[in-house]
């Protein structure tokens, strides 16, 4: 039931959807253009790809501490590393996606809810080696695959902190944040929470990226909320990802670019 509801939204999508050719913003234009429709072309995307293929054959069992929605797949509390892997992670499409927006905006501070085995954040951190990027992550074991996943990568500017988001977000978030990547717990409350805090913590050019906006009913009413909020100007819904503009120059309006 869960999977035909996301089909029936995504065929929704697709038929609501538009490609670059329509556009009549230039901001959102150059944007689709040079970023969402261009190609990676670098050998740190490749190494990531290599490293999440070690961990799709990787058959440890670990123990899930997840404060979230948790897994619609697999509801143990203990679970294999290529499963959480296969189901946990960006695919490489939202990942290079992830680098190309760090690569062309060069942010200085950004922020992720949401490490897992920090297949992600190695996008951000490949992304612009000279950005600082704090990640959050609820489960201390998957938080430990990071870290390792981090030393083999040669990744140092990323710090990662563990713990209940509850406990752990509001006291030791970074201020004037330049890139947000929230991939935490899918459920409206928290999403909303999350994002009012990480608007205490941005400025004028921050970006905003929220994952799996059509994950659930509830996911679709905190985009909404994103959406609507008089902080927010251009929203851009991919379908498996939101991204959100705050830049009071743009006018606000909201697209839904194929993708």
């Amino acid at each position: 039931m869960k999977l035909l509801k996301l089909a029936i939204r995504y065929l929704k999508y697709f038929f609501t959807s538009q490609n670059n050719s329509s556009l009549h913003s230039p901001h959102v234009y150059e944007f689709v253009t040079n970023i969402v429709y261009q190609k990676t072309k670098n050998n740190s995307v490749r190494e990531i790809k290599k490293l999440r293929s070690l961990l799709y054959n990787r058959h440890e069992y670990i123990f899930i501490r997840d404060f979230g929605a948790g897994s619609t797949i697999n509801k143990s509390k203990k679970r294999k590393i290529k499963d959480i892997a296969k189901n946990s992670s960006k695919n490489s499409k939202y990942g290079e996606l992830l680098y190309r927006i760090v690569e062309f905006y060069k942010p200085k501070k950004i922020l992720e809810l949401g490490t897992s085995f920090g297949i992600s954040t190695c996008y951000l951190a490949k992304g612009n080696i000279n950005s600082q990027i704090q990640t959050f992550e609820g489960c201390p074991s998957t938080a430990s695959i990071a870290q390792q996943n981090f030393k083999q990568l040669e990744i140092k500017n990323t710090d990662i902190i563990v713990g209940d988001f509850k406990n752990t977000l509001a006291k030791n978030i970074n201020t004037d944040i330049d890139l947000a990547f929230v991939d935490g717990n899918h459920n409206k409350k928290s999403t909303i929470e999350y994002f009012e805090i990480i608007l205490k913590k941005s400025n004028n050019k921050t970006i905003l990226v929220f994952d799996d906006i059509h994950w659930s009913s509830e996911m679709e009413l905190a985009w909404r909320y994103i959406k609507e909020s008089k902080k927010t100007t251009v929203t851009i819904d991919l379908f498996f990802i939101g991204i959100v503009f705050l830049d009071k120059k743009l006018s606000k309006e909201d697209y839904i670019i194929r993708f």
